[in-house]
């Protein structure tokens, strides 16, 4: 896919906090070294990869109406909501329609990325509609409606808990090279808030990267690697910033083996232990590697592991159907990253009729903190930047076509 570089090299440490990222202002166009992933594979019934930047094709009903301009701090207009400069008030509609222009580029590092945050479990019926919409997916990984009815009955107990285990699982072909920095600096960076929010959690952070295997990409360095938890975080970050994006070849990759990665960590087996991992990715598995897929996300529903996938640009409608899944069966939720921050290339706009945008870290921040509370955790006012779809202020928004609503928050 062709990106958008600003000023991030692919060769950069991912954690491109000062030395690589800040001090770049350049900006050109070109896949990461070694992947070509310069189109996105049709699949399913949605008509492709939507984006926040541009039309898309049908699939799921959307909901009527634009960026909401009531919504927001102080009901101020979505055009300037926050103070993210370039954010557009144009309106969105969910799959049928652009959610936003291109805010255009920003600074590099933490507090750059914007996301969305979607919660499934608390749409279950709307969920239900939309995998009946793309039950004819290529690869979709065979999850059955009694799976996902047993897994949200499942993820409404929630109790809280002391202490946090964190697993990142993040895809580094080349693709990922104009986020990958930009990513791994929010991550390095929500440590500190969390200790803040609750002082008396123990935290300890894990990594897994992936690529691809040899039967389809001969050139990646690695298929796999793995950096156990550690509970000091500056060596956390410091592992973080020793990887490189590189590689990748074709379109779908291995996320299947960074997931089942997860099981080799030493996780803690105490009940008071918050056990989640954050999968970032812009490309799906293979399409006939969806039972192993599914069995990476089975095993870490077992382990008691709540999967965040994190869809970067690029992500097309496999990807998010599996994304979305692998949130609903382990109790997690799903986010993706939105043009609002100007950082990489088109963003996918999710198969939703309504959504609010805070920038990531508020997000990673908000999930992680709604784990340890073991209960729901509304965005602050001030944190929302953009309301897309018709969200009234109680966060409800009508479906389009069914006389159903959804809750954003």
């Amino acid at each position: 896919m062709h990106r958008r570089w600003l000023g991030v090299a692919g060769s950069c440490g991912l954690v491109a906090l000062a030395a690589c990222g800040s001090s770049a202002t350049g900006s050109s166009t070109g896949g990461g070294t070694g992947d070509s992933k310069t189109s996105l594979p049709s699949s399913g019934s949605s008509g492709g990869a939507a984006s926040d930047t541009g039309s898309s094709g049908g699939g799921s009903s959307g909901a009527t109406g634009g960026d909401s301009p009531a919504f927001g701090p102080a009901g101020g207009s979505s055009g300037s909501a926050g103070g993210l400069a370039g954010v557009s008030g144009s309106s969105s509609t969910g799959p049928a329609a652009a959610a936003s222009t291109d805010a255009g580029p920003v600074n590099s590092g933490a507090g750059v990325l914007t996301a969305g945050v979607w919660d499934d479990s608390l749409n279950f019926p709307f969920f239900s509609n939309y995998l009946t919409a793309h039950s004819q997916i290529a690869g979709d990984p065979g999850f059955t409606p009694a799976d996902y009815t047993a897994a949200h009955a499942a993820s409404a107990q929630r109790t809280p808990r002391a202490v946090v285990d964190v697993a990142l699982v993040i895809d580094t072909t080349g693709s990922m090279g104009d986020e990958i920095a930009y990513l791994t600096a929010e991550f390095a960076g929500i440590s500190a808030a969390i200790a803040s929010k609750f002082p008396n959690a123990d935290q300890r952070w894990a990594l897994v990267v992936y690529r691809d295997t040899p039967d389809y990409d001969q050139g990646d360095a690695y298929v796999v690697k793995s950096f156990d938890f550690t509970g000091n975080t500056g060596t956390f970050a410091s592992t973080v910033g020793a990887q490189t994006a590189g590689g990748g070849g074709d379109y779908p990759e291995s996320p299947e083996l960074g997931l089942e990665e997860l099981g080799k960590l030493t996780w803690r087996t105490d009940p008071s232990v918050a056990k989640l991992a954050f999968w970032v990715a812009d490309a799906p598995h293979h399409t006939e590697r969806a039972a192993a897929m599914k069995k990476a996300i089975t095993d870490a529903q077992t382990a008691g592991i709540r999967l965040y996938p994190v869809s970067a640009s690029g992500t097309d409608d496999l990807l998010e159907l599996t994304m979305r899944s692998a949130a609903e069966i382990t109790g997690g939720r799903y986010l993706f990253l939105t043009d609002d921050s100007g950082v990489g290339g088109v963003h996918k706009v999710p198969e939703i009729p309504c959504y609010f945008v805070t920038r990531l870290e508020k997000a990673l921040v908000r999930v992680v903190s709604m784990e340890l509370a073991g209960d729901y955790i509304g965005p602050d006012t001030a944190d929302i930047l953009r309301v897309s779809g018709n969200a009234s202020p109680d966060g409800t928004c009508a479906v389009e076509g069914d006389g159903g609503t959804v809750q954003i928050f």
